[in-house]
């Protein structure tokens, strides 16, 4: 009896999950350990400097639907491929800066290339390669940025070492050496290449699709549906309630998690928390969050997902109001703050798309993705720079944090009220 060869679909989720942990820790979550030297170094107060963080939201915001479209058009690793050389050229040239603007415009490249090397493609071809497994893939997937946050300490460290700029510059490159190869390894759809989702083969395309086929031992279906060939147009999914409200809900989350994501250290270290330990909770925040990725996302293949998410959004709420209240004499507080946010927090990552797939199928599932994206990501455009001008204004960010807080739970009775769409019924 031949030996079965590994599902190719779950060698594209080891790599979106490398992809993510290396582009997760250096831009999202350990970028805010440069928030405050880089601040510091051009006497830059902290909402000018939080304004790089809203131009990155509107600039992913608004390339979203064009990446969306790009990856259901020409599919994953030319987008990739591109993305990750930007990144990595992003970074350096970060490295080199003397004024604002070339802050700004640094910021801005790199985030260009996230939005083309990471998230909504590489979702998008998660989505594709798996149906039955959808839900536990793309948790698995989301480890990579649930343990992205074991960068921060590292970059904290090499700032202390050798400032900055040099941490900025051997980013670019580990960046760069990292994503290009890894994103050669992306292939769009299992169809193009003899496959059915989830690993059941069916017979090899023709030779006029230009594109190998890969070989693997498992069931042969002869039936030439699967998800990736059915699903609502993107002109036809801006048509239901259940996008809007989908979208609606991605936005109030968006609310608080932006902000606390770029601020997260600088305020730490406002109420004397050292500089170490507030790394150490940035990566506490991603780890734990690995308990509402994997939990929640390997539940959402057998529970409701709306159920699901709206579990965690409440846990996440709750995680953002404690983290309101943690001072120089309530820093034991960081503990509940991680072991409630950190799983809120992630919970709601593998599940959000799982559930779009459900809803819309998966034909245009980047073009779709890309819409909700760009609703969502207005909730936390401000945010950041909001909690800045609050902290410029009373040397204190606690009242950004409770107002964050009551502005994220109305995404708790809106994907409550978020049905199927009546077409996927």
């Amino acid at each position: 009896m031949p030996k079965r060869k590994i599902f190719y679909g779950w060698w594209i989720v080891a790599a979106a999950a490398v992809l993510h942990f290396f582009g997760g820790g250096a831009f999202f979550y350990g970028f805010s350990t440069f928030f405050n030297p880089i601040r510091n170094t051009f006497g830059w107060s902290a909402a000018v400097t939080s304004i790089a963080f809203t131009l990155r939201g509107i600039e992913q915001g608004a390339l979203g639907p064009v990446a969306g479209l790009l990856v259901d058009r020409i599919g994953a690793r030319k987008l990739m491929f591109a993305g990750w050389c930007v990144i990595g050229l992003g970074f350096v040239l970060m490295s080199r800066i003397n004024s604002l603007w070339a802050f700004y415009g640094s910021f801005l490249l790199v985030a260009t290339g996230m939005s083309f090397g990471t998230g909504l493609v590489m979702n998008t071809v998660v989505a594709n390669w798996f149906t039955k497994k959808r839900s536990r893939a793309l948790a698995l997937t989301f480890i990579g940025p649930g343990a992205s946050g074991l960068l921060a300490p590292v970059l904290a460290f090499s700032i202390s070492q050798v400032g900055w700029r040099d941490t900025l510059t051997i980013t670019g490159i580990v960046l760069f050496a990292v994503g290009v190869p890894l994103s050669l390894l992306f292939r769009h759809k299992p169809r193009q290449y003899g496959y059915l989702p989830d690993g059941e083969i069916t017979d090899p395309i023709p030779e006029t699709s230009g594109r190998s086929n890969l070989r693997s031992s498992g069931k042969t279906v002869a039936s030439e549906s699967d998800s990736s060939a059915t699903g609502f147009t993107a002109k036809a999914a801006l048509k239901t309630r259940a996008f809007w409200f989908l979208s609606l809900v991605f936005f109030f989350q968006q609310v608080g998690t932006s902000a606390v994501t770029v601020h997260i250290v600088p305020y730490l270290e406002s109420v004397n928390v050292p500089t170490a330990i507030a790394a150490v909770a940035v990566t506490g925040m991603t780890i734990s969050s690995l308990i509402g990725r994997l939990g929640f996302g390997l539940l959402g293949d057998f529970a409701n997902k709306r159920y699901l998410i709206a579990i965690a959004l409440t846990v996440q709420t709750i995680g953002l109001l404690i983290f309101s209240f943690i001072d120089v004499n309530t820093a034991w507080l960081i503990i509940p703050f991680l072991l409630t946010y950190g799983p809120g927090f992630g919970g709601p990552i593998p599940l959000r798309p799982a559930l779009q797939a459900d809803f819309f199928g998966t034909q245009n599932f980047g073009a779709i993705m890309g819409l909700i994206s760009l609703i969502g990501t207005v909730g936390g455009l401000a945010s950041p720079v909001v909690a800045g001008w609050v902290f410029d204004t009373w040397g204190s960010y606690h009242l950004a944090w409770r107002i964050f807080a009551l502005l994220s739970i109305p995404a708790i009775p809106l994907i409550l009220l978020t049905k199927p769409p009546p077409a996927s019924r």
